[in-house]
């Protein structure tokens, strides 16, 4: 890798730095761990040279980050993210290298500070010589003061002791008394009733080869076993590969993690009994019929709920870089579609979607995205779910309803979602096929 040259401008009126200290910056620069993250290369110098200014939240977004001069950082925490991730990559790099930590971002604050390690000289004192006295002569002297002295410690301890059972026995009593927390106004609407809750992850369709064991195949445009004769490349393949056969063994990352962390999220509200998962490819009408269903996914994954997808306004392309709208209203767009906005930033369009399941009082949430962590991290949060509510009670406080939600990403790290538009969902539950 080639060598990256370092220039370093102090600021004005900064003290004196040792060449430890920069030579320590210039290295951490240059390596390797830094060459592979710009942005966290960028900030750290941004902060380098202004470690002796107070800087704000708002100059380094418009001045290290990028961001434009709408920054706001009550809605948009996309700093907080990068100093934590700055702070992270910092205590990183020491202990990969080994070197001494000089340079930290102390944690509740944005500004660099410069640790540098000084070896004290231990003074020499002018020694305090005791009379000669035997440790017999002490204690008869202070034998008075030491009684007194011990009984008061024990009495001191007895009741320290007394009292933290005391507050112990109330806390547990009052953990036992403690509901757990409660769900945000999204989830308790969509919680309400006793029914099950059955999370479904969509297993993909591959294709195995009977002849090759060990290759299986995938197109992301083909997600039925039928459609495989439409696909050119897989049918030049079976002519040379032989017979094929369907697999679907294997769930979508993504969807899992998040799936992960909407159990997580209904565990802490106390309705972690009610929830169960379930894929695809085992998923039947029952599911529909008899439980609260979940569906994590893409347009491209999400074949077997297809019947509720094309009965959707909102609906991904084939491509999934874009939202389409089929039906705009007053001052909506026809399409929503991804925004690339840099190297490593963009944002995302997705849906969520609350529909009637197939038995009175049930209903289907389905979210659909190429990367559905922005969406969860919208509907576990107060705020985010407020958001949410408000754009809902906006529009009637429908019982069932298709939301448009755009997701800002730095690389694959959602930083902020919001809802842009929705609709009521009147259409009767689809009833041929799961």
């Amino acid at each position: 890798m080639p060598r990256m040259a370092v220039m370093l401008a102090p600021a004005e009126a900064e003290q004196a730095t040792s060449p430890q200290v920069e030579e320590s910056l210039a290295r951490m620069l240059a390596s390797p761990q830094f060459a592979r993250a710009e942005t966290q290369r960028r900030l750290l110098h941004y902060l380098w040279l202004r470690r002796q200014d107070a800087i704000s939240e708002y100059a380094i977004a418009t001045e290290a980050l990028g961001r434009n001069s709408t920054f706001d950082s009550n809605s948009d925490a996309s700093v907080r993210v990068h100093i934590s991730r700055l702070r992270r990559k910092l205590k990183d790099y020491y202990a990969e290298t080994g070197e001494a930590e000089l340079l930290v971002i102390p944690t509740g604050t944005h500004q660099l500070t410069i640790q540098e390690h000084h070896q004290t000289e231990a003074s020499a004192e002018t020694p305090f010589t005791l009379p000669h006295t035997t440790p017999a002569d002490w204690v008869r002297a202070h034998a008075v003061p030491l009684l007194i002295g011990l009984c008061g410690a024990l009495l001191i301890a007895f009741g320290v002791t007394g009292l933290l059972l005391v507050q112990q026995t109330r806390r547990a009593h009052a953990l036992e008394a403690t509901s757990p927390y409660t769900p945000n106004a999204f989830w308790k609407s969509f919680l309400a009733g006793d029914a099950p809750v059955k999370i479904v992850l969509p297993t993909p369709v591959f294709f195995n080869f009977r002849d090759h064991p060990s290759l299986k195949v995938r197109s992301t445009g083909v997600n039925a076993f039928d459609q495989l004769a439409t696909n050119p490349e897989l049918k030049a393949l079976t002519a040379k590969l032989g017979p094929v056969g369907l697999e679907q063994s294997y769930t979508v990352t993504w969807d899992t993690l998040a799936a992960i962390e909407i159990a997580r999220y209904l565990d802490r509200v106390g309705e972690g009994k009610r929830v169960s998962f379930e894929v695809t490819r085992d998923s039947s009408l029952m599911s529909l019929e008899q439980a609260n269903v979940i569906v994590v996914g893409t347009e491209n994954t999400l074949q077997p709920m297809r019947e509720y997808t094309d009965s959707m306004n909102f609906k991904f392309t084939l491509d999934e870089g874009s939202v389409s709208n089929e039906h705009p209203e007053a001052g909506e767009l026809k399409d929503y579609p991804r925004q690339m906005q840099g190297k490593e930033r963009h944002i995302e369009p997705s849906i969520i979607a609350v529909m009637p399941g197939r038995a009175p009082g049930l209903k289907v949430l389905m979210l659909e995205s190429r990367d559905t962590s922005g969406m969860i991290s919208l509907l576990a949060s107060n705020a985010g779910s407020h958001s949410v509510v408000e754009m809902w009670r906006a529009h009637g406080s429908p019982q069932f309803f298709e939301m448009v939600v755009m997701t800002e990403m730095e690389v694959n790290t959602p930083l902020r979602s919001w809802p842009v538009t929705m609709h009521a969902y009147t259409k009767a539950p689809p009833s041929k096929t799961m």
